[in-house]
């Protein structure tokens, strides 16, 4: 009895992050293979708890509760990484013109800025190149250790929350300020051109110029984007232990 419900309150720890959070989200696998991989991990790793966390009906659900809040933690701290990314991806999307090209995010099936999928498909591969599921794996382990089944404590600051977006929404637009400078000087010269020139079609110059500018600068400096998503992964595995 007491390792079945040690295994069951650490699957609400473990479920939220390879459901909800990227990249886990970003691959389509059946539900059923989900649910098998997270009881299995929660049966490797959950630990004896005391009888008095189910107890009664109250503890047991107070229990259950702290374990989802803290999954869900650890969920939103891969979310908002990279939601970074996508929104970066958008803002350049928008500026260069290609907000009006959507394409079918293929883990998803839904439509999505291409800018921004790209940016978040290659940090999901740099994620897994770099052995970030290995590192998340290892930081599920020591928050068994630190924060005991049943037992999650989180301090709730919401000034860690807010310094933990700030700091993941700009490395987000780091990955894709180089791009953004040179669209902007870009945007600066057909100003100063179309009031030399009324008879000039700004809109039209402008479009064809960002484009290629986009996929010129994109290609020169897409040695950035590696650095700054694995800063994303591990601000994002650094993140919980934080909240303690």
């Amino acid at each position: 009895m007491n390792r079945s419900v040690a295994v069951l309150l650490l699957s609400l720890r473990i479920g939220p992050v390879f459901v909800l959070a990227p990249p886990f989200s970003q691959i389509r696998v059946p539900a059923r293979v989900r649910v098998c991989l997270v009881l299995a991990l929660a049966a490797c790793l959950a630990p004896p708890i005391p009888a008095s966390l189910y107890a009664t009906d109250t503890a047991l659900l107070l229990s259950a509760a702290s374990e989802l809040l803290l999954g869900l933690m650890i969920a939103f701290a891969f979310q908002a990484a990279f939601a970074a990314l996508s929104f970066a991806g958008r803002v350049l999307d928008v500026q260069a013109g290609y907000g009006l090209a959507m394409v079918i995010d293929p883990g998803s099936r839904s439509q999505a800025p291409m800018f921004g999928t790209i940016l978040v498909l290659v940090a999901g591969l740099v994620f897994f190149a770099t052995n970030g599921h290995l590192d998340l794996l290892r930081l599920l382990a020591a928050l068994v250790e630190v924060l005991p089944v049943g037992r999650a404590h989180l301090s709730g600051d919401p000034q860690a929350f807010m310094g933990y977006f700030g700091m993941v929404m700009g490395l987000g637009l780091a990955a894709v300020a180089a791009v953004i400078v040179t669209l902007f000087l870009i945007d600066l010269s057909i100003a100063f051109l179309s009031r030399a020139l009324p008879q000039m079609n700004a809109l039209m110059l402008g479009l064809q110029i960002k484009t290629i500018a986009t996929l010129v600068v994109m290609a020169l400096s897409a040695g950035l984007l590696a650095p700054v998503a694995m800063r994303l992964t591990s601000a994002a595995l650094g993140f919980v232990p934080s909240l303690e």
